[in-house]
């Protein structure tokens, strides 16, 4: 009797492996795409905004305090990532980095992040930080901190650009951190429904609608700027720089597993 005991036991274990194999694999990588208006975007390809051309000059953001179900989740660090945070994005003078990698499958859950650098690690020196922290120009001082995300855009008759960062902080000078948290911390939080897919999308036709840029009108996360004030609630900012419960960000989203992005040749596409 213990004998066929032990032999079904064997079984079911067996059973419930081969069940567990058959499973699909839930990824651990999430590739990050770059669109205007659904279609790929790159350094190469122009785009039309307020009647005129444009391209990037620049397009980098921070990415931190990934979770799912009130669990965090860790990246594997490279010279783009630490375990909390990382820089994603081009400086349109290489590829880039678009890469998510985690160090445990994804589940299929909400997928929650934020748009920026944690308070703790936001106010330090970039000549002695860790990566992904010491590029000098995602940087503005030790008081402000860094630029969550950096929109820079080079048009025919002027560029234009769009910085986002914490404002409102104090501290004895700018060359010192703030010990209480700026009035306007800038960091946005994003909760996407996940289902298994692995590219992440970032939409920047769902920024920049219906805005207009001109030679004067760039946003540096002043809250008193009219141009941060009709482009910062795309991002999910109300005008005192807090995250809005009703107003989530409308830039990101999953691109559905059945339709994977497909490189398309550089050609101009228009926005109203």
């Amino acid at each position: 009797m213990t004998y066929c005991k032990f032999l079904m036991n064997l079984s079911l274990l067996t059973l419930m492996a081969l069940i567990s194999a058959c499973q699909p694999a839930t990824p651990t990588t999430l590739q990050v795409q770059l669109l205007w208006q659904g279609q790929p975007l790159d350094c190469q390809t122009e785009f039309t905004l307020g009647g005129q051309p444009w391209q990037l000059q620049q397009l980098q953001f921070y990415l931190s305090a990934f979770s799912q179900q009130q669990q965090p989740l860790t990246l594997i660090p490279n010279d783009y990532r630490n375990q909390q945070l990382a820089l994603l994005g081009t400086d349109c003078h290489s590829a880039g980095q678009w890469q998510l990698e985690f160090t445990t499958p994804l589940q299929q859950a909400d997928l929650e992040f934020e748009i920026g650098v944690p308070f703790a690690l936001n106010h330090q020196n970039p000549l002695t930080a860790g990566n992904p922290l010491q590029q000098m120009d995602m940087h503005w001082a030790w008081q402000s901190g860094y630029k969550f995300f950096r929109l820079d855009l080079k048009g025919q008759q002027h560029d234009w650009s769009l910085h986002l960062g914490s404002t409102g902080c104090h501290s004895a000078s700018v060359m010192r951190a703030p010990t209480a948290a700026c009035a306007a911390h800038n960091r946005v939080h994003v909760q996407l429904p996940y289902q298994g897919q692995t590219i992440l999308t970032l939409d920047l036709a769902d920024l920049l609608r219906d805005f207009i840029p001109t030679a004067d009108n760039s946003c540096m996360s002043d809250p008193a700027s009219l141009s941060c004030q009709q482009l910062l609630p795309a991002f999910g900012i109300s005008g005192a720089g807090e995250a809005q419960e009703n107003n989530p960000s409308r830039l990101w989203a999953f691109l559905p597993a059945a339709k994977p992005a497909t490189t398309q040749a550089s050609t101009p596409v228009t926005t109203p």
